[in-house]
C-alpha cells in the first residue's frame, strides 16, 4: 500500500538566512530579492511582523520602520542545495522524494 506523505518547511529561505547569521538571533529578520535599498522584502519572522513589516515592502521603507532590522538574500542556488539536502535525509525513510518547484521547502 502507497502512503503518500507531503513535508512543509516553513519559510525556507528564511530559515537559511537565518542559520548563515546565528548572530542575528533575536533581530527582526528578512530575506529581500536583492541587497540593495530597492530590494523587496520576500519572507519576515514574527518579530518583524510584529513591528508592522510586510513582505512586499521596500528594504529602505522597512529599515525606517524597524532600525535594527536583519535582512539578505536567500539565492535559489541556496534554496536548491537546502531542498535537496533535505530530499537526501527524507529518502531514508522512503524510496521517493518528490520536490514542489514552485514553493521553497514543499516535498
Amino acid at each position: 500500500m502507497d502512503r503518500p506523505a507531503c513535508i512543509d518547511v516553513p519559510a525556507l529561505p528564511l530559515q537559511i538566512v537565518a542559520r548563515r547569521h546565528p548572530s542575528w538571533s533575536g533581530s527582526p529578520l528578512a530575506v529581500v530579492d536583492r541587497d540593495t535599498p530597492q530590494g523587496i522584502l520576500q519572507w519576515i519572522d514574527e518579530r518583524a511582523r510584529a513591528k508592522r513589516l510586510r513582505p512586499g515592502m521596500r528594504y529602505a521603507e522597512a529599515l525606517s520602520i524597524v532600525p535594527d532590522l536583519r535582512a539578505d538574500v536567500a539565492s535559489s542556488d541556496a534554496i536548491a542545495s537546502a531542498v535537496q539536502a533535505i530530499a537526501r535525509r527524507l529518502q531514508d525513510f522512503s524510496p521517493v522524494v518528490e520536490t514542489a518547484a514552485d514553493s521553497p521547502g514543499v516535498l
